[in-house]
């Protein structure tokens, strides 16, 4: 077999776990179903011809609905001029890093980071300095990468931060690229306020999708919001590498985005509750704060116990819970793991169960939600 050029070859640790747990295939993520459930069936029509390419900026009535969405949220007054579809989050980091980065160049990511980051920016040549850690090194980049609610540790930007590292990009010649996909799942925070005239001048962009704030991400559909200009430049190079979204996929799209906004935020403040209960009777992690954001907890592992990946290997062989082990993160440590509470009740309760094999309990407040269904999280 010809060897690969890229480093990109050996499937991630995500997907390696997700086929190690496809023996029990029930699905644990049901945000989607709970959201859609009385859904009229009129709310996702948007005509199109499917003999015809798809308009490689995204169809322009779902362009609206995106932008009305951002408008609700943020206060902006974004048009569908602003909006690049894009086939889900993941591809519009891709085609921001190859847009504007040449091999060699620095981008100062927001640590401890999402894998991919990482692994799209170093697939085109670019190198990565953690932006918290080291301020002053933003300085010599050609962009930086925020995350907010953060994965993986559901941190929300401040008020006031998005306009600092906007103006301190725009005063480098670089460009702020702020990831925004768990948005609309801020439990415990605010969302922070924008500023159109930051957009409109070209040194932001913003990535959203419909996988995390709506379930779904088998859907693949997200977007750039940026200024007009730069969306112009965005879709010639977004035609080039691949036509234009799926039509179908931009259809269920639009579906979605007919609910309201932040329209799953008490089922998952519920699922949330779940979770930190189950969690006050483990002995496995410290106790910390909940995260303002996000779907997960980014826990420390307390006491003796082994190192985070050796954890988490555990945990799925015998328990069968999946966990994300720290150093599956960029700049991620060792004694950290993700776990996520997204999943239906019954799942979490099921998980919290199997993981009390592998520890003592400290306490238990009440009877709790917990039952033997078995499942895993």
């Amino acid at each position: 077999m010809i060897s690969p050029c890229r480093p990109w070859h050996d499937l991630s640790l995500i997907e390696r776990q997700a086929r190690a747990a496809q023996h029990d295939a029930r699905p644990t993520w049901d945000l989607s179903e709970a959201l859609l459930r009385g859904l009229p069936a009129s709310a996702g029509q948007v005509a199109f011809r499917a003999e015809s390419y798809p308009d490689p900026q995204g169809e322009r009535e779902l362009r609206r609905r995106i932008a009305a969405r951002e408008n609700a949220k943020y206060g902006l007054s974004l048009t569908e001029d602003h909006i690049v579809v894009t086939h889900g989050a993941t591809e519009a980091l891709f085609l921001l890093a190859h847009t504007f980065l040449d091999p060699g160049d620095r981008v100062a990511v927001q640590a401890p980071s999402f894998l991919f980051y990482r692994e799209i920016l170093e697939n085109l040549g670019a190198g990565l300095v953690p932006l918290n850690a080291e301020p002053d090194s933003a300085r010599t980049t050609r962009m930086r990468l925020l995350h907010s609610p953060s994965n993986p540790d559901g941190r929300v930007l401040a008020d006031g931060a998005l306009s600092f590292h906007a103006e301190a990009a725009a005063a480098d010649g670089a460009l702020l690229v702020v990831d925004q996909v768990y948005d609309e799942l801020i439990v415990g925070g605010t969302r922070p306020r924008e500023d159109q005239a930051l957009l409109d001048a070209g040194h932001v962009v913003k990535v959203n999708s419909v996988s995390k704030a709506f379930g779904c991400p088998g859907v693949r559909i997200g977007w750039i919001a940026t200024a007009p200009a730069v969306a112009e430049v965005l879709t010639g190079v977004a035609e080039r590498l691949r036509m234009g979204p799926s039509l179908v996929a931009q259809q269920a799209a639009a579906g979605l985005l007919a609910q309201p906004v932040d329209g799953n935020l008490t089922l998952l403040a519920e699922r949330r509750a779940i979770a930190l209960e189950a969690l006050s009777t483990l002995d496995l992690f410290e106790t910390a704060p909940p995260p303002a954001g996000g779907l997960f907890l980014w826990l420390k592992l307390a006491g003796p116990n082994a190192g985070a990946q050796q954890f988490c290997d555990r945990a799925l062989a015998e328990t069968g819970v999946r966990l994300m082990p720290g150093p599956g993160f960029w700049q991620g440590t060792d004694d950290r793991v993700r776990l996520s509470f997204g999943a239906a009740p019954e799942y979490l309760d099921a998980a919290f169960d199997r993981l009390r094999r592998l520890s003592v309990p400290r306490h238990r407040s009440g009877a709790g939600h917990l039952t033997t269904t078995s499942g895993s999280a």
